[in-house]
């Protein structure tokens, strides 16, 4: 979900879709644009791009700064995006239904006009469930 939230930011500017050294940028004009605004605000000065997406994109796994835990976590479990000891706590159920949101604000965008869909070269189909 991280990777995929810098791929929905490439929506958001007029490059095209392989345009090099966008990931920060792009990462995070999803943050600020699509995603709920506490994410934005966590994401000040790239943190969560630092953090979060170019570690889980070259290491597959979250910096020390962050504690990536689910619901079930009896510890962690209703603490998404609260900080306990300086590390970010994020709850992936939860980080999962806020991507699907930005998902669906993306592709709302793009039926209103809003939003160019001129970088998909073909027809997609979405579903949630």
């Amino acid at each position: 979900m991280s990777q995929a939230l810098e791929t929905l930011g490439s929506f958001l500017d007029s490059k095209p879709l392989k345009a090099r050294d966008q990931s920060k940028l792009r990462f995070s004009h999803a943050m600020n644009k699509l995603m709920p605004i506490k994410y934005a605000r966590l994401n000040d000065n790239h943190l969560l791009y630092d953090q979060l997406r170019a570690s889980m994109a070259h290491t597959f796994t979250t910096s020390r700064q962050i504690i990536l835990s689910s619901r079930s976590s009896k510890e962690f479990g209703k603490m998404h995006l609260q900080k306990q000891d300086d590390k970010l706590i994020l709850i992936a159920e939860d980080f999962y239904e806020d991507f699907k949101k930005a998902c669906l604000r993306l592709i709302e965008g793009m039926e209103k006009g809003i939003i160019s869909d001129k970088k998909i070269n073909s027809d997609f189909y979405y579903t949630f469930d």
